[in-house]
């Protein structure tokens, strides 16, 4: 049976022309710490949650990238 572990992406980016390797490496971070961590990359997802500001404000709609993990739960 499999276990899986959710961990929220790097979020807001701002790089400059020609750069982009720098917001991958946020990712890649990541991803290299799970694994370490006895985790396997499984995929990743994106969210969409929108946050109620109150009475009379419009809610606000953020998207959120999800890297999720997996391990056999015998590796506890």
């Amino acid at each position: 049976m499999k276990e899986y572990k959710v961990v929220r992406g790097p979020m807001g980016f701002s790089v400059e022309k020609g750069k982009s390797e720098t917001a991958f490496k946020g990712f890649e971070d990541i991803i290299n710490r799970e694994i370490d961590g006895g985790w396997s990359y499984h995929s990743m997802e994106t969210i969409q949650v929108e946050e109620k500001q109150g009475c009379l404000a419009q809610p606000t709609r953020t998207n959120f990238y999800m890297l999720i993990f997996e391990r056999d739960e015998q590796d506890l």
